[in-house]
Protein backbone atom coordinates (compact mmCIF):
# COMPACT_ATOMS: atom_id res chain seq x y z
CA UNK A 1 0.00 0.00 0.00
CA UNK A 2 1.42 3.39 -1.02
CA UNK A 3 1.57 6.24 1.49
CA UNK A 4 -0.57 9.06 0.09
CA UNK A 5 1.17 11.81 2.07
CA UNK A 6 2.90 14.28 -0.25
CA UNK A 7 4.23 17.83 -0.24
CA UNK A 8 6.08 17.60 3.05
CA UNK A 9 9.59 18.10 1.70
CA UNK A 10 10.66 14.48 2.02
CA UNK A 11 11.62 14.09 -1.64
CA UNK A 12 14.78 15.57 -3.16
CA UNK A 13 16.38 16.35 0.17
CA UNK A 14 19.76 16.60 -1.54
CA UNK A 15 20.16 19.96 -3.33
CA UNK A 16 20.10 19.90 -7.12
CA UNK A 17 23.36 21.88 -7.05
CA UNK A 18 26.34 20.80 -4.99
CA UNK A 19 28.30 23.43 -3.05
CA UNK A 20 30.68 24.21 -5.91
CA UNK A 21 27.92 24.46 -8.52
CA UNK A 22 25.89 26.65 -6.16
CA UNK A 23 28.82 29.04 -5.74
CA UNK A 24 29.29 29.25 -9.51
CA UNK A 25 25.61 29.92 -10.08
CA UNK A 26 25.50 32.58 -7.39
CA UNK A 27 28.45 34.33 -9.04
CA UNK A 28 26.59 34.18 -12.36
CA UNK A 29 23.43 35.57 -10.79
CA UNK A 30 25.38 38.37 -9.08
CA UNK A 31 26.89 39.36 -12.43
CA UNK A 32 23.40 39.24 -13.91
CA UNK A 33 22.13 41.62 -11.21
CA UNK A 34 25.16 43.90 -11.66
CA UNK A 35 24.18 44.35 -15.30
CA UNK A 36 20.64 45.10 -14.16
CA UNK A 37 22.03 47.78 -11.82
CA UNK A 38 23.98 49.41 -14.66
CA UNK A 39 20.84 49.48 -16.80
CA UNK A 40 18.89 50.78 -13.80
CA UNK A 41 21.13 53.83 -13.40
CA UNK A 42 21.03 54.46 -17.15
CA UNK A 43 17.27 54.24 -17.65
CA UNK A 44 15.36 54.85 -14.38
CA UNK A 45 14.67 58.53 -13.63
CA UNK A 46 16.34 59.86 -10.49
CA UNK A 47 17.69 56.38 -9.69
CA UNK A 48 20.71 57.84 -7.93
CA UNK A 49 18.98 60.83 -6.35
CA UNK A 50 19.37 59.65 -2.75
CA UNK A 51 23.10 59.24 -3.34
CA UNK A 52 23.47 62.92 -4.27
CA UNK A 53 24.58 65.86 -2.17
CA UNK A 54 21.21 67.61 -2.32
CA UNK A 55 18.13 65.49 -1.68
CA UNK A 56 14.59 66.69 -2.36
CA UNK A 57 12.84 66.44 1.00
CA UNK A 58 9.45 65.41 -0.43
CA UNK A 59 11.06 62.71 -2.57
CA UNK A 60 12.98 61.43 0.44
CA UNK A 61 9.95 61.32 2.73
CA UNK A 62 7.74 59.64 0.13
CA UNK A 63 10.42 57.02 -0.50
CA UNK A 64 10.54 56.19 3.22
CA UNK A 65 6.75 55.93 3.28
CA UNK A 66 6.70 53.54 0.34
CA UNK A 67 9.55 51.45 1.73
CA UNK A 68 7.67 50.97 4.99
CA UNK A 69 4.50 50.06 3.08
CA UNK A 70 6.34 47.52 0.93
CA UNK A 71 7.70 45.80 4.03
CA UNK A 72 4.26 45.77 5.66
CA UNK A 73 2.43 44.43 2.62
CA UNK A 74 5.01 41.96 1.39
CA UNK A 75 5.56 40.33 4.77
CA UNK A 76 2.04 38.89 4.49
CA UNK A 77 2.88 37.11 1.23
CA UNK A 78 6.34 36.21 2.51
CA UNK A 79 4.76 34.58 5.56
CA UNK A 80 2.43 32.59 3.30
CA UNK A 81 5.47 31.57 1.28
CA UNK A 82 6.86 29.74 4.31
CA UNK A 83 4.18 27.04 4.07
CA UNK A 84 4.86 26.53 0.36
CA UNK A 85 8.61 26.39 0.97
CA UNK A 86 8.13 23.81 3.73
CA UNK A 87 6.27 21.57 1.28
CA UNK A 88 9.39 21.51 -0.89
CA UNK A 89 12.30 21.77 1.53
CA UNK A 90 12.27 21.83 5.35
CA UNK A 91 15.84 23.18 5.26
CA UNK A 92 14.87 26.08 3.01
CA UNK A 93 11.86 26.73 5.26
CA UNK A 94 14.08 26.92 8.34
CA UNK A 95 16.41 29.39 6.62
CA UNK A 96 13.51 31.47 5.32
CA UNK A 97 11.79 31.55 8.71
CA UNK A 98 14.95 32.86 10.36
CA UNK A 99 15.41 35.49 7.66
CA UNK A 100 11.81 36.64 8.01
CA UNK A 101 12.15 36.77 11.79
CA UNK A 102 15.02 39.22 11.37
CA UNK A 103 13.25 41.34 8.73
CA UNK A 104 9.63 41.16 9.86
CA UNK A 105 9.44 44.41 11.85
CA UNK A 106 11.88 46.56 9.88
CA UNK A 107 9.05 48.79 8.69
CA UNK A 108 9.29 50.39 12.13
CA UNK A 109 12.87 51.47 11.42
CA UNK A 110 11.72 53.48 8.42
CA UNK A 111 8.69 54.84 10.30
CA UNK A 112 11.07 56.09 13.00
CA UNK A 113 13.11 57.92 10.35
CA UNK A 114 9.88 59.32 8.95
CA UNK A 115 9.12 60.83 12.36
CA UNK A 116 12.59 62.40 12.33
CA UNK A 117 11.74 63.82 8.90
CA UNK A 118 8.51 65.36 10.18
CA UNK A 119 6.01 62.69 9.09
CA UNK A 120 3.87 61.26 11.88
CA UNK A 121 2.67 57.68 12.09
CA UNK A 122 -0.86 58.97 11.40
CA UNK A 123 0.32 60.71 8.24
CA UNK A 124 2.09 57.54 7.14
CA UNK A 125 -1.01 55.43 7.67
CA UNK A 126 -3.11 57.95 5.74
CA UNK A 127 -0.83 57.72 2.69
CA UNK A 128 -1.94 55.05 0.23
CA UNK A 129 0.83 53.00 -1.40
CA UNK A 130 1.67 53.53 -5.05
CA UNK A 131 0.17 51.25 -7.69
CA UNK A 132 3.57 49.63 -8.24
CA UNK A 133 3.64 48.46 -4.62
CA UNK A 134 0.16 47.00 -4.95
CA UNK A 135 1.19 45.27 -8.19
CA UNK A 136 4.27 43.80 -6.52
CA UNK A 137 2.12 42.51 -3.66
CA UNK A 138 -0.32 41.01 -6.14
CA UNK A 139 2.50 39.44 -8.12
CA UNK A 140 3.68 37.65 -4.98
CA UNK A 141 0.19 36.24 -4.48
CA UNK A 142 0.07 35.10 -8.10
CA UNK A 143 3.44 33.38 -7.79
CA UNK A 144 2.44 31.49 -4.66
CA UNK A 145 -0.87 30.39 -6.19
CA UNK A 146 0.36 29.41 -9.63
CA UNK A 147 4.14 29.04 -9.83
CA UNK A 148 5.50 28.35 -6.35
CA UNK A 149 7.65 30.17 -3.79
CA UNK A 150 10.91 30.52 -5.77
CA UNK A 151 9.89 33.87 -7.28
CA UNK A 152 9.11 35.29 -3.84
CA UNK A 153 12.48 34.22 -2.46
CA UNK A 154 14.18 35.54 -5.63
CA UNK A 155 12.85 39.02 -4.82
CA UNK A 156 14.49 38.96 -1.42
CA UNK A 157 17.81 37.90 -2.91
CA UNK A 158 17.60 40.75 -5.41
CA UNK A 159 16.89 43.44 -2.82
CA UNK A 160 19.37 42.07 -0.28
CA UNK A 161 22.17 41.85 -2.85
CA UNK A 162 21.47 45.36 -4.09
CA UNK A 163 21.15 46.72 -0.55
CA UNK A 164 24.47 45.30 0.59
CA UNK A 165 26.17 46.49 -2.59
CA UNK A 166 24.69 50.01 -2.81
CA UNK A 167 23.20 50.92 0.58
CA UNK A 168 26.53 51.87 2.25
CA UNK A 169 27.10 54.45 -0.48
CA UNK A 170 23.58 55.82 -0.08
CA UNK A 171 23.91 55.88 3.72
CA UNK A 172 27.12 57.91 3.52
CA UNK A 173 25.45 60.38 1.16
CA UNK A 174 22.38 60.69 3.39
CA UNK A 175 24.56 61.38 6.41
CA UNK A 176 25.66 64.57 4.65
CA UNK A 177 22.37 65.52 3.02
CA UNK A 178 19.89 64.56 5.76
CA UNK A 179 22.06 64.14 8.85
CA UNK A 180 23.32 60.96 10.50
CA UNK A 181 21.02 61.34 13.49
CA UNK A 182 17.98 61.45 11.19
CA UNK A 183 18.68 58.14 9.44
CA UNK A 184 19.27 55.89 12.45
CA UNK A 185 16.57 53.46 11.30
CA UNK A 186 18.06 53.09 7.84
CA UNK A 187 21.53 52.61 9.31
CA UNK A 188 20.20 49.86 11.59
CA UNK A 189 18.44 48.17 8.67
CA UNK A 190 21.61 48.25 6.57
CA UNK A 191 23.66 46.98 9.53
CA UNK A 192 21.40 43.91 9.80
CA UNK A 193 21.56 43.16 6.08
CA UNK A 194 25.34 43.34 6.00
CA UNK A 195 26.36 41.84 9.33
CA UNK A 196 23.82 39.02 9.28
CA UNK A 197 24.72 38.28 5.64
CA UNK A 198 21.16 38.38 4.40
CA UNK A 199 22.17 37.83 0.75
CA UNK A 200 24.00 34.65 1.75
CA UNK A 201 21.12 33.51 3.92
CA UNK A 202 18.54 33.97 1.17
CA UNK A 203 20.82 32.32 -1.38
CA UNK A 204 20.96 29.19 0.76
CA UNK A 205 17.15 29.05 0.73
CA UNK A 206 17.23 29.41 -3.06
CA UNK A 207 19.75 26.59 -3.36
CA UNK A 208 17.41 24.19 -1.59
CA UNK A 209 14.48 25.27 -3.80
CA UNK A 210 16.24 24.80 -7.14
CA UNK A 211 15.40 21.40 -8.60
CA UNK A 212 16.31 21.68 -12.29
CA UNK A 213 17.92 23.77 -15.01
CA UNK A 214 14.42 25.06 -15.73
CA UNK A 215 14.24 26.43 -12.19
CA UNK A 216 17.52 28.28 -12.78
CA UNK A 217 16.07 29.92 -15.88
CA UNK A 218 12.95 30.80 -13.89
CA UNK A 219 15.14 32.42 -11.23
CA UNK A 220 16.67 34.74 -13.83
CA UNK A 221 13.26 35.55 -15.25
CA UNK A 222 11.93 36.40 -11.79
CA UNK A 223 14.84 38.80 -11.21
CA UNK A 224 13.99 40.60 -14.45
CA UNK A 225 10.31 40.79 -13.60
CA UNK A 226 10.95 42.16 -10.11
CA UNK A 227 13.29 44.83 -11.48
CA UNK A 228 10.58 45.86 -13.94
CA UNK A 229 8.06 46.41 -11.15
CA UNK A 230 10.62 48.23 -8.99
CA UNK A 231 11.49 50.50 -11.92
CA UNK A 232 7.79 51.32 -12.21
CA UNK A 233 7.87 52.41 -8.56
CA UNK A 234 10.75 54.84 -9.10
CA UNK A 235 9.00 56.16 -12.20
CA UNK A 236 5.88 56.82 -10.11
CA UNK A 237 7.96 58.47 -7.39
CA UNK A 238 9.71 60.72 -9.93
CA UNK A 239 6.45 61.69 -11.64
CA UNK A 240 4.81 62.42 -8.28
CA UNK A 241 7.54 64.43 -6.57
CA UNK A 242 10.09 65.67 -9.11
CA UNK A 243 8.46 66.06 -12.52
CA UNK A 244 5.96 68.73 -11.34
CA UNK A 245 8.89 70.80 -10.01
CA UNK A 246 10.76 70.44 -13.30
CA UNK A 247 7.68 71.44 -15.27
CA UNK A 248 7.09 74.43 -13.02
CA UNK A 249 10.69 75.58 -13.44
CA UNK A 250 10.61 75.20 -17.25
Amino acid sequence: MTNRVKHVGLENRQPFLNAVASTHLRSEIDTFIDRQIENWYATVPYAAHLEGKTVDSEYYRRHLIETAWRIRLLRVSESKALAEIAKRSPKAAQIWANYEREEMLHDELFIQDLARAGVSREQFLATEPYLSTKLLTGFFSYLLDHEGPLGVVAYSYLVEYVNVKLEPRKIEALKDSVGEGNIAGQISHSHTDINDDHPGEVWQAIRFLLRSDEDIQSLKRYLNEHQTVLALYFKELYEDKILPLEQKAA
